[in-house]
């Protein structure tokens, strides 16, 4: 398993979060009061923004998050030393936890025989998830861009999900999922270019 121990990091923005969420984790480490509410606060809407691109609704993406949240605190604040709390990525292990549980629920729906759902709630679009109380007009929009994200390869739609709705950097992304940057640039690439092929057969005009 690749660690999530937080690499060098050159520039000083990406630095200062990193740093911030150090505090964050050793402050829940410490059970400092209020500490896991500001975790939960500060991550909860990421993760199920990303538990949601991977999982056909949003009652399995809430209680992956809602799961996800429940074994960061029991690690941080039983399992891990000080030290291990203070060399963690935070984010990136976050998401690792995430994600590993949203593929045991696709596999365990799988195994259950149950078919994937394009979309069960019209009303969670990704203008909703990405930027609330957006107009009918970018709901709708958005809402198109789910249906087209839901018929992507699982791994392409995850890339999408990372870099476009995360906005993660392709160091992040390789640090959750392995591989190079450079290759992951070209599997990026790829993934959008085959989301933009599922608008066009939809008839949809995509600024992608």
């Amino acid at each position: 398993m690749r660690s999530c121990e937080a690499p060098v990091e050159s520039d000083p923005e990406m630095k200062e979060a990193d740093d911030r969420d150090t505090a964050l984790a050793i402050a829940v480490h410490h059970g400092e009061a209020g500490a896991l509410e500001r975790l939960i606060d500060k991550f909860e809407p990421l993760l199920y923004r990303y538990a949601r691109g991977m999982l056909p609704n949003s009652g399995d993406a809430q209680d992956v998050v809602q799961e996800t949240m429940i074994r960061a605190h029991r690690t941080l604040t039983s399992r891990y030393d000080s030290e291990r709390v203070r060399t963690l990525a935070l984010r990136p292990w976050l998401f690792k936890t995430a994600r590993n549980l949203c593929l045991n629920r696709r596999r365990s729906k799988t195994r259950a025989g149950e078919q994937p759902v394009e979309v069960l709630e019209r009303e969670t679009t990704l203008s909703k998830l990405a930027e609330p109380g957006g107009d009918l007009e970018r709901q709708q929009d958005a809402d198109r861009l789910h249906q087209a994200l839901e018929r992507l390869p699982a791994g392409a739609r995850e890339l999408v999900v990372l870099r476009f709705l995360e906005e993660m950097s392709y160091a992040e992304i390789a640090n959750l999922l392995g591989g190079t940057e450079a290759s992951l640039r070209g599997r990026v690439f790829r993934s959008l270019k085959q989301l933009r092929d599922v608008l066009e057969k939809r008839g949809v005009n995509h600024a992608l």
